[in-house]
């Protein structure tokens, strides 16, 4: 499975999970501080994130590619296993 977000779309989730933190965890000002200044960095059109929507990317496909059962032949016959399975 290929799932790619674009970064307006990583953008949405970091408002998310970074609102759901701050409203969740009991954190300092200056925990809080620094989550908001660590969302604002990568706000919609920068660099920053850019970099963070590729490995956001990366790390996602990683994980569904761990994740998902593959049908593989192995001596004549149909096997399912995970990518982690398969490269251990």
């Amino acid at each position: 499975m290929n799932v790619m977000l674009n970064p307006g779309e990583v953008n949405a989730v970091l408002g998310l999970v970074t609102s759901r933190l701050l409203d969740s965890i009991e954190l300092s000002e200056e925990g809080q501080e620094a989550v908001r200044t660590w969302r604002s960095d990568r706000g919609p059109g920068t660099d920053q994130l850019d970099d963070f929507a590729d490995r956001f990317n990366n790390e996602l496909m990683d994980f569904i590619d761990e994740s998902t059962r593959r049908r593989t032949m192995r001596g004549g016959r149909f096997e399912r296993e995970t990518a982690r399975e398969r490269w251990s």
